[in-house]
Order: C-alpha cells, then sequence, then structure tokens
C-alpha cells in the first residue's frame, strides 16, 4: 500500500513519516509533496491509496488539491491536517472522501488511530471490488471454458465442424479468415503445478492465460483454447510469418521466466480461414514432433541401435513379483540415461517409447493378473524427466494395487512426520513419491484415508500456524517468515496467508502486538 505526505513544511512531512509505524498499516512505499500541483503529478503517477494533506500551501493550496483529485476521479482516502479550523476545509476533505480532519498540532495517536481507520476502509473497498471482480470473473470463466471445450470437440475428429468453429469464432469477434495457428505443448505442467501452484491447475491457466493477454496486446486480435494436451493460439493482424515467429518466442521465454513452464512449439506459415484449421493444426503438430527432447545437437550418421524397452520385460516383471520399487526405478532410470546418451531423440521418437512403455504395461498386468484399471501413459508426454517418473509410478502402483501392508501404513505416517519437520522446504506430491517410493497416486489416497485431508491442505495449514506464530512472537520480517515456511515469493504467501486466516500477515501482527 502506498501513502502520499503532502504539506509545504519539511519538518511536517519528516515527522509525519517517522512517528508512524508503517509495516503494521502494510502500507511500504511513502511519498512526499511541498504543494498540491508536485502532489497531483504523484497521484497520477503513483496512485497512493492514503494521502496525509495540509491545507495552506503555496502553487496549489489543500482545497484546490482536493477538487482536482474529486474532478480526476482518484478515490485515494484523504487525512486533512490543518491550523485552520474552517468549514470549507472540512466541506473539502469530505468531498473528496476523506476519513478525518486534524487541527495542527495534532497529537501522534489521533493521527495513528486515523490512518488505522483510513486503511480499514481501504481494505474493505478493495475486498469489496475484488469479490465483485470474483464474481464476475467466475461466470466469464465458466463461459471461456464452455466455449474452449466446444471447440475442442468440433475440431477433435478427422471433419471438423465447421460451423461450430464459425459461430464460436464470431461469438468472439475473431476474423474468419486470414489468421496464424500457433501450438504449444507444455513440457513440464505436472511438475510446475506440484511445485509451484499447490497443485492448483485451475491456477497456473489462469497464469498461462494473463501472461499471454500481455504478450499479444500488440496484435489486432488473438483467441485461446486448449485442445488435448496442447495450447492453441488463433492470432490475426497485419503482421508477417516472421513477425508471427517473433511473438512464439516471446511467449516460450515470457512462460519460461515467470511461471517456470517450458514448451515446445509450432506455427502454420500461412494464414488461414476457419475451414482450413485441421490443415494448420496438423502443420504445426508436425513442427512439434520434431522437437529435440534432448536440447542437444542432431548426431549425424548415428549408427548406434535405438535401445528397446521391450527388452527389459522379464526383469520388470521379476522386480514387480518381488515387489522392490527401487530396483524398478533403477531399470527404468538405466533406460533413460541410454536414452539421453544418444544425444538426440526427437518427440516422435519419445512416441514410439511411449507406445511401448503401454504395451508393456497391458502384457505384464495381464502375466500378473492385475486389475485392468492401470492408466497408460501419455502419447504427449513431452520431457524426458516427467516420462521417466510417469513409468515409474505406474509400475509402483500395479505393486501398490495389490493391497497395503504394515510397512505401507507406516510409510504413510512417515510421509506425515516428514512434511511436519520439513515445511520450509520445497514439498511436493512428486517429491515425496520419489522420496518414499510409493506413486502419487498411492500417497494422496492413503493420506485423505488416514487423516482426512489432501497433503497439499495439511501442509499447507501447518505453514500457516507456524506463519501465525513467527508473526506474533517474533520481529522477523514477513519476507523472510515467508521463506522459513517455504514460500518463494512473499506476494503468494501473502495471498495464501489472507485466504486462510482472512487478513494480511502485517495486520495479524498488528493485532496481536496490540493485545
Amino acid at each position: 500500500m502506498k501513502v502520499l505526505i503532502v504539506d509545504d513544511e519539511q519538518p511536517v512531512r519528516e515527522s509525519v513519516e517517522l512517528s508512524i509505524k508503517w509495516a503494521n498499516y502494510d502500507i511500504t512505499e511513502i511519498y512526499m509533496a511541498g504543494d498540491g500541483i508536485e502532489a497531483l503529478d504523484i497521484v497520477r503517477r503513483e496512485t497512493p491509496e492514503l494521502i496525509i494533506c495540509d491545507m495552506s500551501m503555496p502553487r496549489m493550496d489543500g482545497i484546490g488539491f482536493l477538487e482536482a483529485l474529486r474532478k480526476e476521479g482518484w478515490d485515494s482516502k484523504v487525512i486533512v491536517l490543518s491550523g485552520y479550523q474552517e468549514f470549507r476545509y472540512a466541506r473539502a476533505t469530505l468531498l473528496a472522501d476523506g476519513v478525518d480532519y486534524l487541527l495542527k498540532p495534532f497529537k501522534i495517536d489521533d493521527l495513528d488511530k486515523a490512518i488505522a481507520r483510513a486503511v480499514e476502509a481501504i481494505v474493505e473497498s478493495k475486498q469489496n471490488k475484488s469479490e465483485e471482480w470474483r464474481r464476475s470473473h467466475q461466470v466469464n470463466e465458466a463461459q471461456a471454458l464452455l466455449n474452449e471445450q466446444k471447440m475442442a470437440t468440433y475440431l477433435q475428429s478427422e471433419t471438423a465442424n465447421h460451423e461450430g468453429v464459425r459461430q464460436l469464432l464470431t461469438e468472439e469477434g475473431f476474423p474468419l479468415e486470414d489468421f496464424y495457428i500457433l501450438l504449444f505443448l507444455p513440457r513440464n505442467a505436472g511438475e510446475v503445478v506440484d511445485r509451484h501452484f499447490m497443485g492448483d491447475e485451475s491456477l497456473l491457466l489462469f497464469s498461462v492465460r494473463n501472461i499471454l493477454r500481455d504478450v499479444l496486446n500488440p496484435l489486432t486480435h488473438h483467441y485461446f483454447f486448449r485442445m488435448e494436451s496442447f495450447l492453441c493460439v488463433f492470432t490475426a493482424g497485419n503482421i508477417s510469418a516472421a513477425e508471427m515467429d517473433y511473438y512464439r518466442r516471446k511467449l516460450e521465454e515470457s512462460w519460461a521466466s515467470t511461471i517456470r513452464i517450458e514448451t515446445f512449439s509450432g506455427l502454420s506459415r500461412l494464414k488461414l480461414g476457419y475451414r482450413d484449421i485441421l490443415t494448420g493444426l496438423k502443420e504445426a503438430k508436425r513442427e512439434i514432433l520434431k522437437s529435440n527432447m534432448l536440447d542437444g545437437q542432431r548426431i549425424e550418421n548415428d549408427q548406434r541401435q535405438m535401445p528397446g524397452l521391450m527388452d527389459r520385460e522379464l526383469l520388470v516383471l521379476e522386480a514387480l513379483k518381488k515387489q522392490d520399487k527401487e530396483y524398478l526405478g533403477e531399470l527404468i532410470r538405466s533406460f533413460v540415461q541410454e536414452l539421453r546418451a544418444r544425444g538426440y531423440l526427437s518427440l516422435k521418437e519419445l512416441q514410439h517409447y511411449t507406445i511401448e512403455a503401454n504395451l508393456l504395461i497391458m502384457r505384464i498386468s495381464r502375466q500378473l493378473e492385475l486389475e485392468p484399471h492401470i492408466d497408460p501413459l501419455s502419447l504427449w508426454l513431452s520431457d524426458l524427466e516427467e516420462w521417466e517418473k510417469a513409468l515409474t509410478h505406474t509400475f509402483w502402483m500395479m505393486i501398490e494395487s495389490e493391497g497395503e501392508n504394515l510397512a505401507s501404513l507406516r510409510s504413510i505416517h512417515a510421509i506425515r512426520h516428514y512434511i511436519e519437520s520439513h515445511l520450509g522446504e520445497d514439498i511436493s506430491l512428486t517429491s515425496l513419491a520419489d522420496r518414499f517410493y510409493f506413486s502419487p497416486q498411492y500417497i494422496s489416497k492413503k493420506f485423505k484415508e488416514n487423516y482426512d485431508t489432501t497433503i497439499m491442505s495439511y501442509l499447507t495449514q501447518l505453514r500457516m500456524e507456524k506463519a501465525k506464530s513467527l508473526l506474533g512472537h517474533s520481529d522477523i520480517s514477513i519476507i523472510e517468515i515467508s521463506r522459513i515456511v517455504g514460500y518463494e515469493d512473499d506476494n503468494y504467501f501473502g495471498k495464501v496467508f489472507r485466504k486462510h486466516v482472512g487478513e494480511s500477515p502485517s495486520q495479524y501482527r498488528k493485532k496481536q502486538q496490540e493485545r
């Protein structure tokens, strides 16, 4: 939150700044001005939520400044400081959405109380606006999601529903002709959702959309939807394929730097119409299928034989019979290392191994007479590390489907103890799975059965309780507390804290100190 102190006397400005514990009110930026003209410039540039203003000033006095605020529509809360007890000043304060009118010389305690009332009003106003925005956003998001599903359905067959596509594009105000098709395949979405978005895929998608909107803002039109594992973008405007390629790279870089999502991408080089979308999607997919999983250079005339996953069938089967999860993990890890040693592996080649892995899973399931409920690996897994984890966890699930024993129950209790002892570390379902040799699905299911809560909910609750204790019984900064309880981003920590506690960390600390 920001505050602007306006007074022509520098000692008064400095006295106000030094006398108030601004951190208690979540105020982090303080600006100063010597008259109304300078103050108005700061308001236009910095938009402070709270203004503490003198009335008698040169060039533009308090009345002129407050009237300008009202005319320009600023909704900052105002506290007037004045040595003149006249109604016109009080009236100007009220017109400018003021909170208090204090006569000089004023008591610091009175100013502190006035600031507390102002901040409370600001927070309430923000919450009301946020709630109104949230409801509107939910309606818009629901409609957008429905349209996404419709578009994906219209395009997922060999013969597209052109009339349905035309209707959706028309509703969005998107041109029916002369647009490019961009296709992005997220590589590490599972890891990013698990580690950085607390398992909330919708929050990741919200961030993806926001970044896309910012990057493509200079273009005349863009339309976004998801289909299968892909992020699909249609773009229209007076731009060349080379310029479109620039925006493609900028999107990839922005997603990677901001939310850590790595992608492969493909682009239709010619502008298309709505009846040619399937053609454009196929062209973009062909480009993606050539992507190198290993980010290295193709080895020319590489005569080494491609390793075969099916050659390991007997070893995998034996490990499953012995329920040796560690050895299973090592078998798959060594196979992936062979793939990496080649220096080049296209997505198309990885898909070949995905098909082979699914065949192996099916054959072994039959030999072990397991129930046919194991889901196959996704054909569009495009990160070799995620591919390795997915296959490993699938084989672990085969062992877990045989039933639990006392050792597995003890491991679930051990997982809970580990979480309690490592709150400040990077904990995710995937990291727990790798540490305790269980599939993420099994851990999630058994933790819920034993403790009637999800792992992420339990972890968040513990982190919030520790944060509350530190806020109430220490002078450690809020930024440092966020690190201690496992949040890299203190802004994100603040949002989670407000969601669970009902107020910001600084507000909670202030209340605890007043008790």
